[in-house]
């Protein structure tokens, strides 16, 4: 997920409480680091929102359990699966109602999957649909693609239609993963009658007034009416997000009568919440989890894991700030958008962060350092690819070649921002901020008077959010939570000009790229226009290719090129703990989980 940032580094909870009685036996309660960005299934790509969205909503089929690439149905009874892997037909579960009394049809699937592809907002997770739909990577690439508005809305008939009791979807080219994507919140299905009357698009041709909209101007921004076991009882931005069951649920209803997730920031806060018997789960940054083992060890609280999990923590280099940031780079004491576009400052910033001490004493050595960008257990990870490690020499030498030697000369500006409460990533931002700015003693020795300045900055979620898609942090850290269990959910985020990352990363900076494979050999040498146009074509060649072996190299080589561009700092991978309340029943971990899904616990 977009940011499936995952905002935890663990979940936790504190013991028994004093009076030996469970509080608010029919309510769970989670105490979390940062507020959801929108209750808007087709806009969210946030595990904050999305946690949220996967209570009230159901999409066509759900994860069996444990498993990632297990499926059971949910609103689809069954379905079906081409020879040639072109056409999935699925049959609509009959007497399922919304939580505002509509009945769910066949048409409000066909409508919900139009919906998101016209939205498509900039940074979103539609590309995902776009991709194995239309061969596209967003609508307006469609609609030049075809010449029209119009065409587009033919295009969408054709490709998502209802008959009878089925919804048929047909790919432009064969893609495994693609049932794994009906799984996520992005394909959540609402009410088609309910969504136009809140404002919605009407589900004509003119569908241009209802793409790209900011977070506010959706109609379902803060509105929702889903299927789901629990329907939204109130959302107070930056406080909390109640939810109360669905006593008219298609399946069981939920044991718990409410679910409760308040936005406490601070860790002392949560802490004493969870004391005080308020709360049941909450946020752990990884510093405090030997508080947490202490409980578990005086048989006061439950810890499961830890877990191999699907989650990364990055940090982002972006080549070009865009106008008006308020964290422009400066060089030499003037503004420098692209500051961070010279190779050498960024592989110098890799070699300034002790990576062991970072995972040692953020994750307590509970994750590992990656090259490239694709993880351990995909496709295309590559054990033997090198990485940087802590290097002062290298480091120095490589910012005194930074900028033709202007940027050691003059000296700099850098903010490093992170999402607030984030202590694993202030504390990595901080690292980095101390030993870039020691070489200042080294530069004054020899007369040089502009300092090296690193500013690190912390800002509220939906704000960090926001300045992100708008390309106006300079270098920031944030996580990724595997959408689906592929290598194309890595490459594609962290170096496509349409992923989530990428596409605020401005790789398009670098010009006249020359590229010679190591790996997949049967390629040319060959110059691109930009970094990004390389990065663009390996990542098709890579999703379409059928023959493995091709594959898997195509993926080497884009893992390979991402390590020696420097396109990022102190990519990891984490393990995953769970800590809970002795009285919270039902939990399992299932690493494509945003969060809590609250039908499955109750409290005993």
């Amino acid at each position: 997920m977009w940011r499936k940032i995952l905002v935890l580094a663990a979940i936790g909870v504190l013991g028994i409480w004093a009076w030996g009685q469970i509080p608010n036996p029919d309510t769970m309660i989670v105490a979390t680091i940062g507020d959801l960005e929108t209750l808007d299934p087709a806009w969210a790509y946030d595990t904050a929102s999305a946690t949220a969205i996967f209570n009230i909503y159901e999409t066509l089929i759900f994860y069996e359990g444990e498993y990632v690439d297990r499926f059971v149905p949910m609103l689809a009874t069954s379905w079906e699966i081409s020879e040639d892997g072109l056409v999935y037909t699925f049959t609509i579960r009959k007497g399922v109602k919304f939580h505002e009394g509509g009945d769910l049809t066949p048409e409000d699937v066909v409508y919900s999957l139009q919906r998101a592809l016209i939205q498509d907002r900039a940074g979103g997770p539609i590309w995902m649909m776009l991709d194995p739909i239309f061969g596209v990577h967003s609508i307006e690439e469609l609609a030049e693609k075809l010449g029209s508005d119009e065409a587009v809305y033919e295009a969408l008939q054709k490709a998502i239609r209802a008959e009878g009791d089925k919804v048929i979807i047909t790919l432009d080219h064969p893609y495994g993963p693609f049932i794994q994507i009906l799984a996520g919140t992005w394909a959540s299905i609402v009410d088609k009658e309910w969504v136009i009357e809140q404002g919605g698009w009407d589900g004509t041709a003119n569908w241009r007034p209802w793409h790209d909209p900011a977070a506010e101007e959706s109609e379902l921004f803060n509105k929702a009416n889903g299927t789901g076991p629990f329907k939204l009882e109130a959302w107070v931005p930056g406080e909390y997000i109640s939810f109360v069951r669905n006593e008219n649920y298609w399946r069981e209803p939920a044991k718990l009568a409410r679910a409760v997730i308040k936005v406490v920031p601070e860790w002392g806060t949560r802490l004493a919440m969870f004391q005080a018997g308020d709360a049941d789960i909450i946020a752990v940054p990884r510093q405090y989890v030997a508080q947490m083992d202490e409980l578990v060890a005086q048989g006061k609280a439950r810890m499961m894991g830890p877990f191999p999990a699907s989650i990364c923590q990055t940090g982002f280099f972006n080549f070009y700030v865009t106008e008006g940031s308020p964290f422009m780079p400066l060089l030499g004491g003037e503004p420098k958008p692209d500051l961070l576009a010279d190779i050498h400052l960024r592989r110098a910033i890799n070699y300034a962060l002790d990576i062991d001490t970072y995972i040692q004493e953020a994750w307590l050595g509970e994750a590992w350092q990656l090259p490239g960008v694709i993880p351990q257990g995909r496709l295309g990870y590559d054990p033997n690819l090198p990485k940087y490690t802590f290097d002062l020499e290298k480091a120095e030498e490589e910012l005194r070649l930074a900028w033709g030697g202007e940027l050691w000369q003059k000296g700099f500006r850098l903010t490093i921002t992170y999402n607030q409460g984030n202590l694993a990533r202030k504390f990595v931002a901080e690292m980095i901020e101390r030993t870039l700015e020691s070489f200042n003693q080294k530069r004054q020795e020899e007369g040089l008077r502009g300092m090296f300045v690193i500013e690190v900055q912390d800002l509220p979620w939906p704000t960090y959010l926001k300045y992100m898609d708008a390309g106006q942090l300079a270098m920031f850290f944030i996580g990724w939570l595997e959408d689906y269990a592929h290598p194309d959910n890595w490459v594609k985020p962290y170096m496509h000009r349409t992923g989530a990352f990428a596409m605020n990363q401005h790789f398009d900076t670098i010009k006249n790229v020359e590229f010679t494979p190591v790996y997949a050999t049967w390629l040319p040498a060959k110059t691109y226009d930009t970094l990004q146009d390389l990065f663009d074509e390996l990542i098709e060649m890579a999703s379409r290719e059928t023959d493995f072996a091709k594959a898997e190299k195509l993926y080497f080589e884009l893992n390979r090129l991402a390590h020696e561009w420097a396109i990022n700092v102190g990519h990891i991978q984490l393990l995953a703990r769970h800590y809970e309340q002795l009285w919270v029943q039902g939990w399992y971990y299932n690493p494509a989980y945003p969060g809590e899904y609250f039908y499955v616990l109750w409290k005993g």
